[in-house]
């Protein structure tokens, strides 16, 4: 492949690199954000069920104890969809780190690719500076030669 070409396929490769380190960063906050969300969530469990037992204790009576009951239910069915939410955040984050792990691979292959076709045409330059070299000094030497008949 020219070098011109891996050139291309380099630049294409970062912009898919940078691509997926975009991605990595929105799962992240993403993840981030489930994270906050859940610990909310787990708070106000906490104070619904603390609030549940000050009725209990309080002598409340039962419509009251029952609403209480009802909200802590609630309460315990949003921290599990919060926490559904975190393990789908925490998967997309491991997809994206893994997105962005290939596509430095992928970056990394080409830039090997394109560092030994360089090298390549370095070794091929310094050969072909040789082969003149010896064709003039074999030259050189044939005229020498044919001088040295002359006289």
């Amino acid at each position: 492949m020219s070098g011109f070409r891996l050139d291309v396929v380099l630049r294409l490769r970062r912009v898919a690199e940078d691509g997926a380190r975009a991605r990595l960063a929105t799962s992240l906050a993403d993840h981030r954000i489930a994270a906050m969300a859940t610990e909310r969530l787990a708070f106000d469990l906490d104070g619904e069920r603390d609030l549940l037992v000050g009725l209990q204790a309080g002598g409340a009576s039962g419509g009251q104890i029952r609403d209480g009951h009802d909200a802590v239910e609630h309460a315990e069915r949003s921290l599990e969809a919060g926490r559904d939410r975190l393990a789908r955040a925490g998967e997309a984050l491991m997809r994206a780190r893994l997105a962005l792990a290939d596509a430095s691979r992928r970056r990394e292959v080409v830039e090997r690719l394109r560092d030994r076709a360089k090298l390549a045409q370095r070794h091929a330059a310094e050969h072909q500076a040789e082969l003149e070299l010896s064709e003039f000094a074999t030259v050189r030497h044939a005229w020498a030669e044919i001088e040295e008949a002359l006289r």
